[in-house]
């Protein structure tokens, strides 16, 4: 029995002790949170399922077990420009409390480094994606427009003519899909650019952003073959058939040196005719033997030889009828 008391005291104790120890929920570093950089330096800090709700927070460089601890001192959250919920920081901080109505108070741990921070910037940028440049899609480019025997063969193709600045250069490079990576960036740029990415709250939002900047950057960043646009004009593949889709990365340099970059899907346009053309027919080249002309000089030599000929007959019977007749003899 005492034994048994001993073990109910030491339970009762390492609870005790774990309740002191945790007393709010202890998030690992970044969980549930979004961070966004200001081009003033200041971070907002979106908390997943918060946007829609008023709460308090508190901040500090040194990590207090009891979010209700006396040193931590905690302010109203404020909105940001679409009426969410968020926590304004002026500077950097290693954890920071949470206190909202209804739920156990969060301790969260911060973490700033790499990937876990995106620029405002870069937001703004990523969501004008395709959009970037301006451009029209073209289906009336003529690859071939001749006739043939009386037939006259059309082929009308596709292409993206460039309607930016027109004094700047730009070079672009396509991919025929579909092809794993890219197949991916149209699936989210489809997303980026449709209601789903619209209905999103903030939170998820800035989440999607954060996933397509990565995997448009990483294969921006691969490319190394740019081709120089000419005219304004980016043609389609010369194999390329009706309905095939390209990803196709464009970039412009502009006068001062500096770059925009963009990515546009092209849907190929291909269409061939053939008609033949009223009143005109195939030209066919006759072969023909070459005759002499027959004139008044022709006439006199043909009487010649055929006399000649009639001659040559009635001297050859002749001869045979002596030859007979020595024979007979």
């Amino acid at each position: 029995m005492e034994k048994l008391k001993i073990k109910f005291i030491a339970i009762a104790l390492i609870t005790m002790l774990i309740l002191a120890i945790i007393p709010a929920n202890v998030f690992a570093a970044n969980e549930n949170t979004q961070i966004v950089k200001t081009s003033e330096g200041k971070y907002i800090i979106y908390l997943k399922n918060m946007a829609d709700k008023e709460f308090k927070f508190a901040t500090s460089d040194t990590k207090y077990t009891d979010a209700n601890d006396l040193n931590l001192n905690y302010i109203n959250s404020v909105k940001d420009g679409e009426g969410n919920n968020v926590v304004l920081l002026e500077q950097k901080v290693k954890f920071l409390y949470i206190k909202a109505e209804g739920q156990e108070p969060l301790i969260i741990e911060m973490n700033f480094d790499g990937e876990n921070v995106i620029e405002q910037s870069e937001i703004a940028k990523i969501e004008k994606t395709t959009n970037r440049i301006a451009t029209e899609l073209l289906t009336n480019i003529e690859e071939q427009n001749e006739v043939i025997d009386g037939v006259q063969y059309k082929q009308t193709v596709g292409g993206l003519k460039i309607t930016d600045d027109q004094d700047a250069r730009y070079e672009y490079v396509s991919i025929k899909l579909p092809s794993e990576n890219y197949s991916e960036l149209k699936e989210l740029a489809d997303e980026l650019n449709g209601e789903d990415y619209t209905n999103k709250d903030m939170y998820s939002k800035i989440e999607f952003i954060k996933k397509f900047s990565k995997q448009y950057n990483t294969l921006l960043a691969n490319i190394d073959n740019w081709n120089a646009v000419e005219n304004m004009e980016i043609r389609q593949p010369a194999d390329a058939l009706d309905d095939d889709v390209y990803v196709v990365f464009l970039r412009k340099i502009s006068n001062d040196g500096s770059i925009t970059d963009d990515v546009k899907f092209l849907k190929s346009y291909r269409e061939d005719e053939e008609e033949k053309i009223p009143g005109r027919t195939e030209i066919k080249t006759v072969k023909e033997t070459a005759k002499l002309p027959i004139t008044g000089d022709s006439l006199i030599l043909f009487s010649v030889l055929g006399i000649a000929i009639i001659a040559l007959i009635v001297v050859f019977v002749r001869m045979k009828k002596l030859q007979n007749k020595g024979k007979n003899q």
